[in-house]
């Protein structure tokens, strides 16, 4: 007898064929499945659609290097002034109602606000009756006059919903 042949038992039964393939196929089944839920867990992030708006200079920083009007080019539909914050260079702009005159909705006295108005109507900036955002709106954003002038300042439009950036703008 042979060395090799000491330890072949004849005898051994291994798994049927059909069985071995029933078992294949529930692996590769569970496999699939669980890479599949893994894998869709990565999609999006936010439930809801990333929201954009866009601006344009609407003239040139005041005298006083404190203030910058722009004009709403374009938005998101349905977009509200209360989904949406400012900052300046970092700092929060608080959103504020403009005075009664629109063609200068500067407050004298205030700090880092921003103010909207869409003609000579003064829009509403905060709570469930916020205005929608629409073209055409003037955005009025001032630093106060205390601080520093305004030009190459960082100024940020945040989705506030989806905690993202919708614009970046450098202010000169």
């Amino acid at each position: 007898m042979k060395a090799n042949q000491k330890f072949v038992n004849r005898d051994e039964e291994a798994v049927s064929p059909v069985i071995a393939v029933i078992l294949m196929v529930a692996i590769t089944v569970v496999l699939a499945a669980t890479v599949y839920v893994w894998v869709s867990g990565f999609g999006s992030q936010s439930s809801s659609a990333a929201k954009s708006v866009s601006l344009t200079s609407a003239a040139a920083i005041s005298n006083d290097g404190h203030w910058k009007n722009y004009t709403i080019a374009s938005a998101t539909s349905g977009l509200k002034y209360s989904d949406f914050s400012m900052t300046l260079n970092g700092a929060a702009l608080t959103a504020t109602a403009a005075s009664t005159n629109c063609a200068d909705p500067v407050l004298s006295g205030a700090s880092g606000v921003f103010t909207a108005c869409r003609g000579t109507t003064a829009l509403t900036l905060t709570g469930a009756s916020a205005s929608v955002v629409q073209a055409g709106d003037l955005i009025t954003v001032y630093s106060g006059s205390g601080g520093a002038s305004m030009s190459g300042a960082s100024l940020r439009l945040l989705d506030s919903q989806a905690n993202s950036v919708m614009a970046t703008l450098t202010i000169g």
